[in-house]
C-alpha cells in the first residue's frame, strides 16, 4: 500500500476580495505543497476586480466559489461547507504558503489528534511588503505561553487572550471544525479568524509551532495591520454570544463576558470613561487578587488618573 494513502487528506481555503493582484501567488502557493494529499477551495466573495479571471485561469486544479459578497465569515462558511477532507488549512488571499506549511502542520495534526480529535495548530509567519519582500519580522513574535485550552483562564477572568496567529496561519482538525462551524455572518466583514480561534481555545486544544511556515503581507488595503485592535462593541457582543453558545453545546458554562474582563481596558481607553475605568477596578475581587490583578489594578488606576488630560474633558 503507497504511504501516501495513509496520510489524513487536507483542505485549504483560500477567502478572497478584490486581492486579484495577489491571489495567483496564493493559489500556487496553495497548489504547490510538498503534501501529496490536498484540495484547493477558493472562495470569491463578491470581487469587483479581475479576481473571477484569475480564479477561471485555474480550472479543475482548484474548487472555485463565486459568490454575492458576505464578508469574511460568509466567506469561511461557504469554503468549509465545500470542504471533504480531515485537516483544515486556511488562507488569506493576499498572503501565501511556505511549500512545506501543510506537511508540516498536518503531520503534527495527525499525531496530536490520536489523543484528542479537537485539536488547531498555528505557527509563526514571515511579514513581507507588498512586493513580497521580507520585513525581517515574525507575526506573532514569538509563540503564546498560555495553556493548550482557556476554558478554566475564562472561568476566572472572563475572557481570554487571542492565542494563535492570523488566519494564514491556523490549521484545525476536522472534528473541531464540525464544532465551530458555521460562524456568524451578520456584520463580520473582516477579523473573522476571531469566531475560529477563540472557540477552539475553549473547546479544543491549540497549539503553537515555532517555524515560520508562511508570508504575511503588509500594505495599505491590510484590513488588520496598522488599525485599532479594539473591536466595536456589536463585535464583542456578537463574539461573546457566540462563545457561550459553543460553551453550552459542549456541556460547559457560558461564562465568557468581555466587559467584566481585564481586556475591556482597552475598550474603555479608546471608547470609555475614567469612571468606566475605575468600575473596572472594582472587579478585581472577582478574577482574585494575585499578581496579576494586582499590576492589572494599579496600572488601570494611573490610567484613569491620566485619562482626563487624554480626553480632554470627558470624565
Amino acid at each position: 500500500m503507497n504511504a501516501d494513502s495513509q496520510l489524513p487528506l487536507a483542505s485549504i481555503i483560500i477567502n478572497n476580495y478584490n486581492y486579484s493582484r495577489y491571489l495567483k501567488e496564493a493559489i500556487d502557493s496553495a497548489l504547490n505543497q510538498t503534501y501529496p494529499r490536498i484540495e484547493v477551495i477558493v472562495v470569491d466573495d463578491g470581487s469587483t476586480d479581475e479576481s473571477p479571471q484569475v480564479i477561471t485561469q485555474y480550472g479543475n486544479q482548484i474548487i472555485p466559489i463565486l459568490k454575492k459578497n458576505g464578508g469574511q465569515a460568509s466567506a469561511f462558511n461557504a469554503g468549509f461547507a465545500a470542504s471533504r477532507r480531515d485537516i483544515i488549512f486556511f488562507l488569506d488571499s493576499d498572503d501565501a504558503f511556505y511549500a512545506n506549511k501543510v506537511q508540516e502542520i498536518g503531520n503534527l495534526l495527525f499525531k496530536k489528534t490520536l489523543k484528542n480529535p479537537y485539536v488547531m495548530i498555528y505557527h509563526l509567519l514571515e511579514c513581507i511588503d507588498t512586493d513580497g519582500v521580507s520585513l525581517g519580522r515574525k507575526l506573532p513574535n514569538a509563540l503564546h505561553k498560555v495553556p493548550a485550552n482557556l476554558y478554566n483562564y475564562t472561568c476566572k477572568y472572563r475572557f481570554f487572550p487571542y492565542a494563535a496567529s492570523p488566519t494564514s496561519g491556523i490549521a484545525m482538525s476536522r472534528a473541531l471544525a464540525l464544532k465551530i462551524f458555521p460562524i456568524p455572518e451578520q456584520g463580520i466583514l473582516t477579523s473573522a479568524d476571531e469566531f475560529i480561534v477563540r472557540p477552539a481555545l475553549l473547546i479544543g486544544e491549540v497549539y503553537g509551532v515555532e517555524q515560520v511556515l508562511a508570508k504575511y503581507r503588509l500594505h495599505d488595503a491590510n484590513n488588520w495591520y496598522g488599525k485599532p485592535k479594539v473591536k466595536n462593541k456589536d463585535f464583542i457582543t456578537q463574539i461573546e454570544s457566540f462563545l457561550n453558545t459553543k460553551l453550552k453545546e459542549n456541556n460547559k458554562r457560558p461564562v465568557v463576558s468581555y466587559f467584566d474582563s481585564m481586556d475591556a481596558r482597552n475598550y474603555y481607553l479608546m471608547n470609555g470613561s475614567r469612571k468606566d475605568l475605575l468600575m473596572l477596578i472594582r472587579k478585581i475581587p472577582t478574577w482574585g487578587i494575585n499578581k496579576t490583578t494586582i499590576k492589572f489594578g494599579l496600572k488601570t488606576l494611573l490610567l484613569a488618573i491620566n485619562f482626563s488630560f487624554k480626553k480632554g474633558t470627558r470624565t
